[in-house]
């Protein structure tokens, strides 16, 4: 695997992904159909930060790439539901590119982020949020930035 691409999905990972609970096989429609009857905003991954943003920001190094996460260069969306406690409840691949690079099984897969309210939301409203990642070799990063 090409260094560059390695680091890349490092830094991905780190800015989508910081806690380590793993969700329980057949809790999350459960929790889905509660969380549809109660007050649900839906927001745009841009708009999440009105909302909650990520207990810890500060990049996890891992020693090598994590086996469920998908090999080569890629693009995917989820929605993510986030409870009135930051808690991740749930994950919903959209759509990848190049299409099937990331599953829902990989998906699964991800360690959850726990989230703190913002100062924009005391009453700690439920979101359900589009997010999309990136994974692309460190070159094209560097050149994005500036």
């Amino acid at each position: 695997m090409s260094k560059k691409l390695f680091v890349s999905a490092m830094l991905t990972l780190a800015l989508t992904a910081c806690g380590t609970t793993q969700e329980t096989p057949g809790d999350s429609e459960t929790i889905n159909k509660a969380l549809s009857a109660a007050n649900l905003v839906e927001v745009s991954g841009e708009n999440l930060s009105d909302y909650w943003q990520p207990k810890s920001t500060k990049p996890v190094m891992l020693k090598s790439r994590p086996s469920w996460f998908p090999k080569g260069a890629g693009k995917f969306s989820y929605f993510v539901i986030i409870d009135s406690q930051g808690n991740e409840v749930s994950k919903t691949l959209v759509g990848s590119m190049p299409e099937g690079w990331m599953t829902q099984a990989m998906l699964n897969k991800m360690p959850k982020v726990s989230y703190l309210a913002s100062a924009n939301n005391p009453e700690h409203i439920t979101v359900k949020a589009l997010l999309t990642s990136e994974v692309m070799p460190r070159h094209l990063i560097k050149s994005n930035l500036h």
